[in-house]
């Protein structure tokens, strides 16, 4: 695992509404990675893949719909998540 997590991207992730995006934290790279859902594209189906592959070991899925997230709810969203 990374030993340092970016947390303005994880704070980023959290605050995001668009619903066609979803985030994951790459535990390796502790970088924050995007997925426009509804890109049909072979790259992003590779990225797709190459995420739920990992999932859960490598990579975390970060819920948005916050706009209002702050330090205090990235150190939240990472305690729930043993990190």
């Amino acid at each position: 695992m990374a030993a340092s997590y970016n947390r303005e991207q994880i704070r980023a992730a959290l605050a995001l509404t668009d619903p066609a995006l979803s985030s994951y934290l790459d535990l390796e790279t502790g970088q924050v990675i995007q997925i426009n859902d509804t890109d049909e594209s072979p790259e992003t189906e590779q990225l797709r893949n190459k995420v739920m592959e990992g999932y859960g070991e490598r990579y975390r899925y970060i819920a948005g719909g916050n706009p209002a997230a702050d330090d205090a709810a990235v150190t939240t969203w990472m305690e729930a998540e043993g990190l």
